[in-house]
């Protein structure tokens, strides 16, 4: 059984590393009263899994910061418009604006 979790970031969404005890960190990522936390599995390879996890996250988070930036670069977003062109990339979405 799969889980899909959606977070859509408010005001009061946050992601902090925490260690409460020694060699043991935590990513917890808050919105609202929801929390996710990624630990290290305790199996042999868990640190090697949670550092390739993390580093994909972190590269991933920032495209897709990217992305987002691309898209508001006029604000308020247009979202009518945006779903007139859903699917394609930062340049295009740029390029669509520009005509």
């Amino acid at each position: 059984m799969g889980l899909y979790v959606l977070l859509q970031p408010e005001e009061d969404t946050g992601a902090v590393l925490v260690e409460r005890a020694q060699g043991h960190p935590s990513l917890v990522i808050s919105s609202g009263d929801a929390r996710l936390t990624v630990q290290i599995a305790g199996r042999e390879d868990g640190a090697r899994l949670a550092i390739d996890f993390a580093r994909q996250l972190a590269a991933e988070a920032t495209a897709f910061a990217d992305r987002c930036e691309a898209l508001t670069r006029l604000a308020p977003v247009d979202f009518e418009a945006l779903t007139a062109i859903v699917g394609t990339t930062p340049d295009e979405v740029a390029e669509a604006v520009n005509r």
